[in-house]
Protein backbone atom coordinates (compact mmCIF):
# COMPACT_ATOMS: atom_id res chain seq x y z
CA UNK A 1 0.00 0.00 0.00
CA UNK A 2 1.38 3.10 -1.20
CA UNK A 3 2.09 6.10 1.92
CA UNK A 4 -0.15 8.81 2.05
CA UNK A 5 1.72 11.91 -0.37
CA UNK A 6 3.54 14.83 1.65
CA UNK A 7 3.17 13.20 4.98
CA UNK A 8 5.17 10.26 4.05
CA UNK A 9 2.48 8.12 6.38
CA UNK A 10 2.30 3.85 6.28
CA UNK A 11 -0.77 2.12 7.74
CA UNK A 12 -0.50 -0.42 9.87
CA UNK A 13 -0.98 -3.61 9.52
CA UNK A 14 -4.22 -4.00 11.36
CA UNK A 15 -5.65 -1.06 9.35
CA UNK A 16 -4.57 -2.68 6.05
CA UNK A 17 -6.74 -5.81 7.12
CA UNK A 18 -9.57 -3.37 8.11
CA UNK A 19 -9.20 -2.03 4.74
CA UNK A 20 -9.25 -5.09 3.05
CA UNK A 21 -12.14 -6.29 4.78
CA UNK A 22 -14.43 -3.18 4.67
CA UNK A 23 -13.65 -1.61 1.47
CA UNK A 24 -16.92 0.20 1.51
CA UNK A 25 -15.04 2.90 4.73
CA UNK A 26 -12.57 4.84 4.76
CA UNK A 27 -10.46 3.74 7.78
CA UNK A 28 -7.84 5.51 9.65
CA UNK A 29 -5.54 5.27 12.88
CA UNK A 30 -5.14 8.08 14.77
CA UNK A 31 -2.97 8.75 18.36
CA UNK A 32 -4.07 11.13 21.14
CA UNK A 33 -1.65 13.36 23.10
CA UNK A 34 -0.55 10.57 24.85
CA UNK A 35 -0.28 7.96 22.37
CA UNK A 36 -3.14 6.15 22.91
CA UNK A 37 -4.67 4.90 19.22
CA UNK A 38 -8.05 5.56 17.84
CA UNK A 39 -9.60 3.60 15.00
CA UNK A 40 -12.67 5.75 13.05
CA UNK A 41 -14.56 4.79 10.20
CA UNK A 42 -16.15 6.41 7.35
CA UNK A 43 -18.33 6.03 4.24
CA UNK A 44 -17.35 6.03 1.22
CA UNK A 45 -21.12 6.90 0.10
CA UNK A 46 -24.06 8.09 2.04
CA UNK A 47 -25.50 5.61 3.62
CA UNK A 48 -29.39 5.17 2.61
CA UNK A 49 -30.00 2.11 4.69
CA UNK A 50 -29.61 3.83 7.95
CA UNK A 51 -25.89 2.58 8.94
CA UNK A 52 -23.42 5.32 10.98
CA UNK A 53 -21.25 7.62 8.91
CA UNK A 54 -18.62 7.12 11.11
CA UNK A 55 -17.62 5.04 13.60
CA UNK A 56 -14.97 5.61 16.12
CA UNK A 57 -13.23 2.83 18.21
CA UNK A 58 -9.99 2.28 20.71
CA UNK A 59 -9.22 -0.84 19.17
CA UNK A 60 -8.51 -2.01 16.09
CA UNK A 61 -11.11 -5.65 16.69
CA UNK A 62 -13.48 -2.88 18.60
CA UNK A 63 -13.19 -1.26 15.42
CA UNK A 64 -14.11 -4.75 13.30
CA UNK A 65 -16.88 -5.91 15.59
CA UNK A 66 -18.43 -2.86 15.23
CA UNK A 67 -18.60 -2.39 11.48
CA UNK A 68 -19.40 -6.16 11.21
CA UNK A 69 -22.69 -5.29 12.52
CA UNK A 70 -23.43 -2.40 10.25
CA UNK A 71 -26.11 -2.83 7.34
CA UNK A 72 -24.38 -3.08 3.50
CA UNK A 73 -24.57 -0.54 1.77
CA UNK A 74 -26.92 -1.43 -1.46
CA UNK A 75 -24.91 -1.09 -4.76
CA UNK A 76 -26.48 -0.17 -7.99
CA UNK A 77 -25.54 -2.10 -11.40
CA UNK A 78 -22.98 -1.65 -13.37
CA UNK A 79 -23.47 -0.45 -17.08
CA UNK A 80 -22.76 -4.78 -17.26
CA UNK A 81 -25.67 -5.73 -15.22
CA UNK A 82 -23.62 -7.60 -12.71
CA UNK A 83 -23.91 -5.92 -9.09
CA UNK A 84 -20.57 -4.48 -8.12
Amino acid sequence: MNAVPGYHLSPSDDVRRLRADFPDYLICELHDEHGRPRFTATRTAPAVSGAAELIIAPEAEALRARLAVQPTTPRLPNRGGERS
